[in-house]
């Protein structure tokens, strides 16, 4: 590299005794460069005595008005846009739950009865402001006090911690331009003055913010429960909030100054590392975040991208670690004592490739987009620190360190800022906690993308800032030269200085490029175009093939069957694991005509975790809405294929009862056997439909209502029932009469004065009687109720009829010459009897008489 050299000064340009050009209009070097220099004016006499002195001197009442105001004024428009973030977010909810945005009228407590929840609306002051202290690092907290019935006394709290980062940037923006404004009519021009303006400032802004959080807190009217203020203030929202307020004021107030000749001091050799690591996290969340947006916006609906400044900041910093091959950590648990049957726990890590990004609605490609633009931001961040920075014309291990150990910190800030974890305990009742952060490696992984950056700056960014327009490069680079001395020094004692910026290569004078360099530019540019395509359209070629396989397509082609009514191709999908003789239901010819089947699904979630997955499904049914997780393991799987296999999917079920034996049941119109002759209930398995259960026609003695049963959606283990009431036919009745009529035919043949097996009885002495003839005047009338237990039905008489007999009778009873006279006697006609099928047939069984 060519040493650099002292550029000559201009002929109006500063003595060889003068204030160096690098240094600050308000440095000590600027009010004295050698120690016998005269300090004149009286900011400069104030500072004679040291540093307190300097403040004291500096201080003015009036010089905290100013201050104040901008912290007034910061807060005020800061309390203004969460106000507004959360009335877009509210209207994105109501539009999707198909309520209306109107703001409603009622107070506090609707209807003034204090058991009634508020509406949100009602709340949206209360909120803004909880929300503006959350943006400074506080957390949502309440505790409860509560006694409840076979419970007793709880105590309990609950904490809440997210952070709105685009209210924190927005709160940083504010501070920061109103301070750049106030800067303009200030007498402040120490450096202890405007020291003193911006701690004015930061006071008066957190005193606003959690004053303002405290006094606003939520109240939520809860019946039988003492709920405390729901407040975000905390300690470390004070503190944050004075020194973000102290901060972002004071360089506003800096940036009112004119642009100064870049020093060369470890400050601001810092402070340039950090804006070549802010120029990285730019570039990746300036595309990210819009696109991530406006992809939630075409998955979920426009309405739900009206949220997106409470939550797109905090999914643009975990996308960020995801795409620099970190990953996001969730971890959970909840229980109670009381049961330990409903204790939970767990923990998952997602990475930003294959099907962990489905879990969120993100396709899997998206992974290697976003590692892209990793490497695309370590590129732009390269160039950038190259033209900050300038050239290195001595090697130090410092040199290496300063830029990754930036990133360092700049990962470790945004693994803080950006968790979100959430917590709640109720004694003995119930407890439990949930965080989703980024992984605890992250500042570690981008200490290495740091040092990846550094190697870009060194090596490739100085082809690359040749093509930067000299405007852009003129404005990154340091303002004016460094000093001289510290350059033409750097080599003997082996440091690492910055070139002067005159001597920036990449400021020099370009000529215009030959015909042949711009082919020659072309030519290389287009093929590294064209290896980054192939390169990353064959992981995408890849990931999308995989996907196409992914788990959430196989538990999508099992709903996609059932929704069909194809049952054998779900079966084929997800083994339903019951015997096939427990299979009448499962059939193509009996599902394909149930009614209501799932109307539509999506897949709301997946997650993979080696060779396991869980995908979690909405499924819609005739207005229901159930969710349901399916869980998948890989077989035999390929390079293109990891042959995604579901586990098996236990169907519900359908219980089929009658109070009458049958043998055959049409079930959505097709003929199945299922025996109820020794039992009057059969359980199968069967999926979600709506399905009808009747009598075969071929069942011309018996008759029974159709019935309709629904099987809805769900894993649960709960059968739907059928019921069937079965009753006699008029065929039955009138092959039952038939019968009958038959059988007391028989028995009126009969010359016997008491028929065997008959409901005739004469009582007359068989001694003294001869020649019995019976005749039927008047049939008796029969009612067929139901039977019992293997009796299907029963015949009783309702209206008895009447029988004659004819006889001869002796009147002599045996004394003397017999008198034979013909005799006639009236009979009560009564009978029973038991009604069944047999083979088919109708079988009377009358009782013995």
């Amino acid at each position: 590299m060519t040493e650099p050299h002292q550029p000559t000064a201009a002929p109006d340009g500063p003595s060889p005794n003068t204030v160096p050009h690098n240094a600050a209009p308000d440095s000590h070097s600027a009010i004295g460069a050698e120690s016998g220099t005269k300090n004149i004016g009286p900011t400069n006499a104030g500072l004679k005595t040291g540093p307190v002195s300097s403040v004291v001197s500096s201080f003015d009442a009036k010089s905290l008005i100013p201050g104040a105001l901008v912290g007034a004024i910061s807060y005020a428009a800061v309390l203004i846009t969460a106000f507004l973030f959360l009335i877009l977010a509210l209207i994105g909810v109501a539009i999707s739950n198909g309520g209306n945005t109107d703001l409603p009228s009622n107070s506090m407590v609707s209807g003034g009865n204090s058991s009634s929840m508020p509406s949100p609306w009602s709340l949206m002051g209360q909120l803004a402001v909880q929300l503006v202290v959350m943006s400074q690092l506080g957390a949502l907290g309440t505790s409860i006090d509560a006694t409840f019935p076979l419970v007793g006394s709880v105590q309990g709290s609950a904490s809440f911690f997210a952070v709105p980062l685009l209210l924190t940037a927005i709160s940083v923006a504010v501070l920061f331009l109103a301070a750049r404004i106030a800067a303009k009519r200030s007498e402040a021009h120490t450096t202890a003055g405007i020291w003193i303006e911006a701690a004015t400032a930061g006071l008066v802004f957190t005193l606003l913010v959690n004053a303002f959080g405290a006094i606003f807190a939520v109240n939520l009217p809860i019946p039988n429960v003492k709920v405390s203020s729901i407040g975000a203030v905390t300690f470390g929202s004070v503190i944050f909030a004075l020194i973000l307020g102290t901060l972002a004021a004071y360089l506003g107030r800096m940036s009112g100054k004119p642009r100064v000749p870049a020093l060369s001091g470890p400050g601001a050799a810092i402070g340039r590392a950090f804006e070549a690591v802010a120029v990285h996290y730019g570039v990746f969340l300036a595309i990210a975040i819009p696109v991530l947006v406006i992809a939630i916006g075409i998955k979920s609906g426009w309405q739900a991208s009206l949220s997106s400044p409470l939550w797109a900041p905090t999914a643009g910093f975990f996308m960020f670690g995801l795409g620099h091959l970190s990953a996001v950590s969730r971890t959970w648990n909840s229980g109670s004592s009381m049961s330990s049957s409903s204790n939970s726990s767990g923990s998952d890590i997602s990475f930003g490739f294959g099907n962990a990004l489905t879990q969120f609605g993100v396709p899997g490609w998206a992974g290697w987009l976003m590692l892209l633009l990793a490497l695309v931001s370590v590129v732009v961040a390269s160039v950038f620190w190259y033209l900050r920075r300038g050239p290195v014309v001595s090697n130090k291990i410092t040199d290496w360190v300063l830029l990754p150990a930036s990133f360092l910190v700049a990962g470790t800030l945004m693994t803080w800022l950006s968790g979100v974890t959430g917590t709640f305990d109720a004694g003995s009742l119930a407890s439990g906690a949930v965080s989703m952060t980024l992984a605890w490696w992250t500042p570690f992984i981008l200490l290495l993308w740091g040092g990846a950056t550094e190697v870009s700056a060194r090596f490739l960014a100085p082809q690359l800032s040749r093509y930067v327009p000299l405007s852009l490069a003129g404005r990154i680079a340091p303002a004016k030269p460094v000093v001289a001395e510290q350059a033409a020094t750097a080599p003997g004692d082996g440091q690492s200085v910055p070139a002067p910026a005159a001597a920036h290569p990449a400021l020099a004078p370009r000529e215009p490029m030959t015909a042949q360099a711009k082919r020659k530019l072309g030519l290389i540019l287009g093929a590294a175009g064209l290896v980054v395509v192939l390169v990353v359209g064959a992981f995408i070629a890849v990931d999308v093939i995989k996907g196409n396989n992914g788990p959430d397509k196989a538990v999508a082609g099992y709903l996609q069957a059932l929704q069909n009514g194809e049952a054998s191709k779900a079966m084929a999908i997800a083994d339903p694991g019951v015997a096939t003789d427990q299979r009448i239901l499962l059939t193509d010819e009996v599902y394909s005509k149930a009614g209501k089947r799932i109307d539509r699904f999506e897949i709301v979630s997946t997650n993979v975790s080696n060779d396991t997955a869980t995908v979690v499904a909405a499924m819609y049914q005739d207005g229901r809405k159930q969710q349901t997780t399916y869980r998948l393991h890989k077989s035999n799987p390929e390079f293109l294929d990891d042959h995604w296999v579901m586990d098996s999917a236990s169907p519900r079920t359908l219980r089929i009862s009658s109070d009458t034996p049958v043998k055959t049941l049409l079930i959505n119109g097709q003929s199945v056997d299922v025996n109820l002759s020794d039992s009057r209930s059969v359980t199968y398995p069967a999926l979600p439909g709506e399905y009808t259960v009747e009598l075969p026609s071929s069942e011309k003695y018996l008759s029974a209502p159709k019935l309709t049963t629904m099987v809805t959606i769900g894993t649960v283990s709960t059968s739907s029932t059928a019921s069937l009431k079965v009753e006699a036919s008029e065929a039955l009745k009138s092959e039952a009469m038939a019968q009958i009529d038959a059988y007391l035919a028989e028995c009126v043949k009969s010359t016997e004065a008491r028929p065997a097996n008959c409901p005739l009885n004469s009582y007359s002495s068989s001694r003294y009687t001869k020649n019995f003839r019976w005749a039927l005047t008047t049939k008796p009338t029969f009612v067929v109720s139901k039977g019992y237990g293997e009796t299907p039905w029963r015949v009783r008489t309702s209206n008895p009829g009447k029988a004659t007999v004819t006889y001869e009778k002796d009147n002599s009873y045996g004394f003397g010459t017999p008198d034979w006279k013909t005799t006639t006697d009236t009979t009560s006609v009564s009978l029973s009897a038991n009604i069944s099928l047999d083979g088919g047939k109708v079988k009377v069984s009358f009782n013995d008489y």
